[in-house]
């Protein structure tokens, strides 16, 4: 927003600061009792050559990119116009004229372009038209500074006029330079800012569940090895709830995100959820001392690892929803874990032991398995929510 706005504003007030500043000097420069032809050969190059200005925009924005532009061209009239600024008094017209198209081609070619593509890259969907209207009209307050402030300095001097538009230009590059987004060949959801600190977590998740799921296997495979395998798990958990509670505070704080806020909320809790249900059946394995290897456990930790490596691939690409991506296809494949088929068939040769402890324990482990894999599914239905509303 600051962005934005700010560089709109400094635009604005050279913009129309160059155009109250032309006619002023030209006048000067002919004299009053000059032919208006003379005046109109003058407007007609700074106009004429000016325009190439937008030609340039075309044909570099997305080579160059906006920010490269936008930087470039505050700095190139920043620089004509502290020059005019100082040599003002000696200035001839031809040389005036020189300057005033140089500077006109820099802003048309930067930040008098830029400055209307960076609103709308830059803003989440929600809010992309208020977030444009507001920089548009912070814009036009510059303007109105450009047209009341100048005139006011013209009674000290033109080489004060140019010194003030010239400083908003070396403002404006200085607020380019720091705050500028480079956002050529991006999508709009990969340009937000808003995306980014959200999926920064998210994709941190995705690999909390990766690493969650793979301590299992190994847990599944070393259950003698629980009090030292366990501790892993808990960590990988502790720090998942710290990631949950970072996407949380950001929600609160967002005035708007790029998925509705509810989409948000609902990815983030199903993926926390996958690695709560893999903490809760490892403490159990642990608690309940399962220490001889049991193959069901094998099999339901080879299936959740599956699923969380294709949770995190499908994560990977969120970026790109509205581009070619294999969510949908991962998403049929985590629904497609044959675990409640593996529930229902180890709970039945369960019940052929004679050890009704035993049963006990291992029936509630496998159970919490399974809503494992359950827990997986619910983050593949969100995702294909997603992808069904922005792709």
């Amino acid at each position: 927003m600051f962005f934005t706005s700010s560089s709109w504003f400094l635009v604005d007030i050279a913009v129309y600061g160059i155009g109250l500043l032309a006619p002023t000097f030209i006048h000067e420069l002919y004299g009053a009792n000059a032919p208006p032809v003379k005046y109109e050969l003058a407007y007609a190059t700074l106009y004429l050559v000016g325009a190439t200005g937008y030609l340039i925009a075309l044909l570099s924005v997305d080579s160059l990119g906006r920010k490269t532009l936008q930087l470039a061209g505050f700095l190139v009239m920043g620089v004509v116009l502290l020059f005019a600024a100082v040599f003002s008094k000696t200035l001839s017209l031809a040389l005036f004229v020189t300057l005033l198209s140089t500077a006109y081609v820099a802003q048309n070619a930067g930040p008098n372009t830029t400055t209307w593509i960076y609103p709308v890259e830059l803003f989440p969907t929600r809010i992309r038209g208020t977030g444009h209207g507001f920089a548009a009209t912070i814009g036009k307050v510059g303007a109105v500074v450009g047209v009341f402030a100048l005139p006011y300095l013209q009674g000290f001097g033109e080489s004060y006029m140019l010194s003030f538009v010239s400083f908003s230009c070396f403002l404006g590059a200085l607020i380019t330079a720091f705050f500028g987004v480079e956002t050529k060949k991006q999508s709009l959801e990969v340009v937000s800012e808003i995306f980014k600190s959200f999926y920064e977590q998210i994709s941190k998740m995705a690999l909390n569940i990766v690493r969650a799921a793979k301590e299992l296997r190994t847990l599944a495979s070393n259950m003698n090895d629980a009090d030292q395998i366990y501790p892993r798990i808990k960590q990988i958990e502790h720090q998942n709830d710290e990631l949950v509670h970072e996407v949380f505070t950001k929600l609160n704080r967002s005035f708007a995100a790029p998925f509705e806020q509810n989409e948000i909320s609902s990815l983030t809790k199903s993926m926390d959820d996958v690695i709560d249900m893999i903490h809760a059946a490892a403490i159990r394995i642990k608690l309940y001392e399962i220490r001889n290897e049991d193959k069901a456990i094998s099999e339901f930790s080879e299936n959740i690892y599956e699923c969380a490596t294709l949770i995190y691939q499908a994560i990977e690409q969120l970026p790109n929803i509205r581009g070619e991506n294999t969510i949908h296809e991962i998403c049929i494949k985590i629904n497609e874990n044959l675990c409640d088929t593996l529930l229902n068939q180890s709970v039945a040769s369960l019940f052929r032991n004679s050890d009704p402890v035993k049963i006990i324990k291992l029936k509630e482990v496998y159970e919490y398995l399974e809503i494992v894999t359950d827990k997986c599914e619910d983050v593949a239905d969100v995702l294909r929510d997603l992808l069904v509303k922005y792709s």
